[in-house]
């Protein structure tokens, strides 16, 4: 195995060499990179190494100006004293995020995490490893902000029914049978709510499987949908009824 390392602090980049010998003193490190420049004139002229450890914040900026121009293709583990860029590190092969001070401990977590990962003899999707690891590591929306009159309160997700919009705006319905709205676009919403609880069953509305009640046969081979408490049906599209079959069947 042969690893490249991207590390402005000096200490930083010891310690990690350390515990890469430590680990495996069979493993090669190729370099040690401290700035974008550095990796751009480096990848331009080598093969990808099988694995990067990469720091955020270098001499010359932040990491993802390289890592957005495909300049890094090889499983990247992340290390940084920032814990606010882990979308951006599962968006970019990333298979680790080490917050520092990072411990031999969390480092060979992530070593063996690479290992299991790559097969010998097989080969490797990253693109698909990638997109799955991403998917496990999104923080979904657990409360939405909601103005009611001058104030605002703490709509929690859980409790939410379903959600339908209409004209920009977001509405809510709890399972209270209370209405909140808000505004939001419709497909960010969407993307922020667990695919496991919510459905979007047609262009405008959600619906929570927690509060599913009742589905019927509807015309065109749609589905009626009963929400508990709720005198009113939904109504999916022809489009979305296949995979809400999938969805309610899983």
């Amino acid at each position: 195995m042969d690893i490249v390392l991207i590390e402005d602090e000096s200490l930083s980049a010891e310690q990690l060499l350390f515990y890469i010998s430590r680990y495996d003193p069979s493993i090669v490190v190729k370099a040690v990179l401290k700035s974008n420049k550095e990796i751009n004139e480096w990848f331009a002229v080598n093969q990808a190494p099988s694995l990067a450890f990469c720091d955020i914040n270098l001499l010359d900026g932040n990491i993802f100006s390289s890592l957005h121009n495909n300049m890094i293709t090889c499983p990247i583990i992340f290390t940084t004293a920032f814990d606010n860029f882990y979308q951006e590190a599962f968006d970019s092969n990333g298979i680790a995020y080490l917050l520092k001070p990072i411990s031999f401990k969390s480092f060979e977590l992530a070593m063996d995490k690479f290992k299991r990962l790559t097969p010998a003899s097989v080969p490797i999707d990253w693109l698909t490893i990638s997109s799955v690891i991403k998917k496990l590591s999104i923080p979904y929306k657990e409360r939405i902000p909601v103005k009611v009159n001058v104030n605002t309160i703490l709509l929690e997700v859980k409790t939410i029914m379903y959600v339908s919009t209409h004209l920009g705006i977001c509405k809510a319905t709890d399972n209270k049978g209370k209405a909140y709205e808000f505004r939001q676009k419709f497909s960010e919403l969407v993307e922020c709510l667990n695919p496991d609880i919510f459905f979007q069953i047609n262009r405008g509305e959600i619906v929570n499987i927690n509060f599913i009640e009742l589905i019927e046969p509807y015309f065109n081979d749609r589905l009626s949908i009963k929400i508990t408490n709720h005198p009113g049906r939904l109504i999916t599209s022809v489009a979305s009824t296949p995979g809400f079959r999938k969805w309610i069947d899983r």
